[in-house]
């Protein structure tokens, strides 16, 4: 291929190219080190293929005509994106093949055709592109991304043209992380996702002290030196994190046969903009979740109530902090019977020796079901990012355990661990409640919920 001999692609970028370039629908993650040529790939490609799409297609330049849409490229962040990835598209790709139009966010290449550019915090631009259809999407530094970030990207590969189907493409570049990337391109290497690992011993081109460089660079975080240096996807499980990726990973196979039928729904409210979860448990298995971004008590205890009726559940269970006070005592208000755990995360643990506070002594509850493997896969895969997010220290030689403080977690992952601490609170209070399903039936003796000897369990319905 004529871009490698003047380019002087390394091995690994030509190997990532090749099917990056071929006849078949795939998604690539390039990298997984330092120094391995991630970005500069990645802006020759685009290049590249934009360039095919128009053999493909067969389009010639019209200026009757609008250039035609055929893809996203961005970073998590709009502005690193300026910075880093776009100044390398600069410097590298000529300068005659393309024209940028900064306030559309808009690169026009051949005249012909176009590309959108961008943060992919920029939602709302985001969420336009709904209805698009591309042939092609790209993100850099893609470690920095959730799931959720790509979805709307990933389901406009549709683009047809003049009757033809291109192959669609997806290239990810990416550092190592314990993040969605690593889950589908490593752990269980779904089909159609390729990864082409890149270090920089793969790199001919770096100067000859790179490896010190880094060395130096990363010398007080071995984990991130083993990461960066070597390619070390699973030395980044922090060593102070609670629950590992390997550890949920472990509970797949799990099949879970409880003796009695417990539920209970678990609330942790909306606080300063984040989100307010509830959750419907079943026997240490969330039936269904809502995601709130509301704070008028009223109507949060009203929305526990609801799925509490609809799920013949007796049992609640919310964090008092802030607004959640307020919301326990409205559902005791209209169903005194009700029964309903007033938890203060903040408040003594019970083991006041082993653990800092309350918050503390329910997450260690939880590490301990999922390293037991008593509890089945979090299907959420946000709840498991969460999770795997939570780090933990010890304050004193009796080996008393403290958690990282919740808003050092949100700055940290950059979004408040909600959805998990809903989670461990309805395991913690799951445990103590007691079964509302016996062998001969339903049993929920004083409850204002309608439950009769008839009803069906959520877990077999």
């Amino acid at each position: 291929m004529p871009k490698e001999m003047i380019y002087h692609l390394t091995k690994k970028q030509s190997s990532a190219l090749r099917l990056l370039t071929n006849e078949e629908d795939l998604s690539l993650m390039f990298g997984g080190g330092k120094g391995g040529g991630k970005t500069v790939l990645f802006c020759l490609w685009v290049d590249h293929w934009v360039e095919r799409l128009r053999d493909i297609f067969q389009i010639k330049y019209d200026p009757t005509k609008s250039p035609l849409p055929v893809g996203f490229i961005g970073r998590k962040r709009g502005v690193d994106f300026h910075r880093t990835t776009l100044e390398t598209f600069k410097r590298f790709i000529p300068s005659d093949h393309y024209r940028i139009k900064e306030q559309q966010q808009e690169i026009i290449f051949f005249k012909a055709l176009k590309v959108f550019y961008g943060g992919l915090d920029d939602q709302e631009r985001i969420a336009k592109f709904n209805s698009a259809e591309f042939a092609l999407i790209g993100i850099d530094q893609a470690e920095e991304t959730e799931r959720t970030d790509v979805d709307i990207l990933q389901a406009t590969l549709r683009l047809t043209y003049n009757g033809i189907k291109p192959p669609y493409k997806q290239l990810y570049t990416s550092n190592p992380a314990d993040c969605w990337l690593k889950e589908d391109f490593i752990d269980n290497k779904l089909h159609g996702k390729y990864f082409v690992p890149a270090l920089y011993t793969d790199n001919p081109y770096l100067p000859e002290n790179y490896s010190k460089t880094l060395d130096d660079a990363f010398r007080y975080n071995q984990s991130l030196l083993r990461a960066y240096k070597f390619g070390d996807w699973y030395s980044l499980q922090a060593e102070n994190a609670l629950i590992s990726g390997l550890m949920l990973a472990n509970l797949k196979e799990i099949k879970i046969y409880p003796k009695y039928l417990k539920r209970i729904v678990s609330c942790d409210p909306s606080l300063g903009g984040d989100e307010g979860v509830i959750q419907i448990m079943e026997n240490h298995k969330i039936l269904e979740q809502l995601i709130l971004h509301e704070r008028d008590t009223m109507k949060i205890a009203g929305h526990m109530i609801t799925l509490a009726n609809k799920y013949h559940c007796p049992n609640y269970d919310i964090d008092t902090i802030g607004i959640g006070q307020g919301i326990a005592d409205r559902i005791r208000e209209l169903h005194p019977n009700a029964r309903v755990n007033y938890i203060n995360s903040s408040a003594e643990s019970v083991d006041s020796d082993r653990f800092y506070n309350l918050r503390a002594e329910m997450w260690w509850y939880v590490m301990m079901l999922i390293q037991d493997r008593k509890i089945p896969y979090p299907e959420d895969e946000e709840i498991r990012s969460q999770l795997c997010s939570m780090r933990f220290k010890v304050v004193n030689s009796n080996g008393k355990i403290q958690l990282e403080a919740k808003e050092q977690t949100k700055k940290r992952i950059g979004r408040s661990p909600d959805r998990a601490d809903a989670f461990v609170m309805g395991l913690w209070a799951l445990d103590q409640t007691e079964p509302i399903k016996h062998k001969d039936g339903w049993r929920d003796e004083g409850s204002h919920h309608e439950v009769g000897s008839g009803a069906t369990s959520a877990m077999t319905a």
